[in-house]
């Protein structure tokens, strides 16, 4: 890419460019949540979405932008109880195009920069058992196998089992 390529939080501009990458992360991957022709959502609500980051305390998101269109993101959700206000879930996806060129992880230390003054000690996802790139990716980063998760998901008409995994921020 002759682009510059730039990690920064998303905004309200951002949300046709954040709608038609979801949209190419559920055509271009089959490690994404969504199938093709699955996901709905409108221009109108990508905006609420974005909104509804903007000066939040238990979520953020970051895009990975050329300024002309978002090629990838992270998204961290935290939870509102008292006993579990310190774990923040995770999603990441980045288009094929760029992936393997460490934009994952300058991502996910994007997201661990921003949970860790917001209260965070603990991030967590899951990923499909055979995704031995995204393992490898969140290894890497720190993140440790915590379970199994058996039948979890669907794909091509047969079952596929995710794997937990977390990183302990603090302590």
């Amino acid at each position: 890419m002759g682009e510059e390529v730039i990690i920064r939080k998303v905004k309200v501009e951002d949300a046709q460019s954040v709608l038609s990458l979801m949209y190419k992360l559920d055509r271009e991957s089959k490690f994404m949540l969504l199938e093709p022709e699955e996901r709905t959502t409108t221009l109108e609500q990508q905006i609420q979405i974005i909104q509804s980051y903007k000066d939040s305390q238990n979520k953020v998101m970051y895009v990975l932008t050329n300024d002309d269109k978002a090629l990838g993101f992270v998204d961290g959700i935290g939870n509102t109880a008292n006993r579990n206000k310190h774990c923040m879930s995770l999603v990441i996806g980045l288009v094929q195009a760029i992936s393997g060129q460490g934009f994952g992880k300058k991502l996910l230390n994007n997201l661990e920069g921003w949970a860790i003054p917001h209260g965070y000690s603990r991030l967590e996802l899951t990923v499909m058992q055979h995704n031995e790139r995204a393992k490898r990716l969140y290894e890497s980063c720190g993140f440790k196998v915590e379970g199994l998760k058996r039948n979890s998901l669907v794909i091509d008409g047969k079952y596929v089992d995710e794997l937990y995994m977390a990183k302990l921020l603090i302590g």
